[in-house]
């Protein structure tokens, strides 16, 4: 295999990844770290694809808890309520920190509400009882506002392991928990 020529894909891939992101990046409120009770430091590649696995499972519960949560059944009857919801499950890559653990990187927008540290607290209480209630999930949540102009230093931020050169986790993102709104994906 020609080392170059793969190297060179995936960094266009992340380039490719990145650009979606930071399009997305402008509708999002908040930022969601989530930590899960799942070391991974010397486990065999098995045993994380299993740990991974299991992580992508209890984020679909969260994320599905979440939209009831946010909109009753409003996005189920109107794509325009769905919540926006990218994660970046982090820590597979790991061969140093004996404490590190799995953990999840998440912007969320288009919530049906002003964002205020109000509502922050509340969002924040609701994911921390829906994540906790998950197989892998810890109370260890921490919710923060996005202003303007750091919803796109949070989606550089959560994309951050798939620029890490040659050695770059290019599948951070878990797209098979990844939800936008269609109207939201059309605009430019």
């Amino acid at each position: 295999m020609n080392t170059s020529h793969t190297a060179h894909n995936k960094a266009a891939y992340a380039a490719a990844q990145q650009g979606y992101l930071q399009h997305i990046a402008q509708h999002c409120d908040y930022a969601v770290t989530l930590q899960t009770s799942l070391r991974t430091c010397g486990i065999k590649a098995k045993t994380m694809e299993d740990r991974l696995y299991r992580t992508q499972g209890s984020l679909r519960q969260l994320r599905n808890r979440l939209n009831r949560l946010l909109t009753g059944n409003g996005y189920k009857r109107n794509n325009r309520y769905l919540p926006i919801f990218v994660a970046a499950i982090e820590g597979t890559t790991n061969s140093y920190d004996l404490n590190r653990t799995l953990h999840i990187h998440v912007a969320l927008g288009n919530t049906g509400h002003t964002a205020n540290e109000q509502t922050r607290r509340l969002i924040e209480d609701g994911i921390r009882q829906i994540w906790a209630a998950t197989d892998v999930g810890t109370a260890d949540v921490k919710v923060d506002r996005l202003t303007q102009g750091t919803e796109h230093r949070w989606m550089d931020y959560i994309g951050k392991e798939s620029h890490a050169g040659r050695t770059g986790n290019i599948d951070v993102i878990d797209y098979s928990n990844t939800q936008i709104p269609e109207h939201l994906l059309q605009r430019t």
